[in-house]
């Protein structure tokens, strides 16, 4: 499945809407100030973006951390007024299913689209193909 360029933007985000830098290192990934700022920065993302949004994280245990902190800030309830989340599960025998999930959630009359919260090199980045929604 080829793509237009205007399909999609690959890129960094430097800093979050506040302004402070969206630095995931073993240093500043633990602290709430990034937790939030990274989660308001979904929000937003959530918000303007059309139908399907994918966010890779470094690794499991990072992804989990802010997951677990959006859930109880609230964050993640906003970020659930403007798309489904499906989150990759760190069991393979699960990813099918998650990719089932994501790709109905889109469909799903009303919605405003979904947002995949994966790993880098993890099983989405992987190659997967998708339809010209996600």
């Amino acid at each position: 499945h080829v793509i237009e360029s205007s399909q999609i933007w690959i890129g960094s985000v430097p800093v979050g809407p506040s302004s402070r830098p969206l630095n995931s290192s073993y240093r500043s990934r633990d602290t709430v100030e990034y937790k939030q700022e990274l989660g308001n920065a979904m929000v937003n993302f959530a918000r303007t973006v059309p139908d399907g949004l994918l966010v890779f994280f470094p690794s499991y245990t990072v992804l989990n951390q802010c997951i677990d902190y959006w859930r109880q800030s609230g964050i993640w309830e906003r970020i659930s007024r403007w798309k489904v989340p499906t989150v990759e599960p760190r069991d393979s025998s699960l990813f099918p299913d998650a990719i089932a999930d994501f790709a109905a959630k889109l469909d799903q009359k009303g919605s405003h689209g979904a947002v995949f919260f994966a790993v880098c090199r993890g099983k989405l980045s992987e190659g997967l193909d998708f339809a010209d929604r996600a």
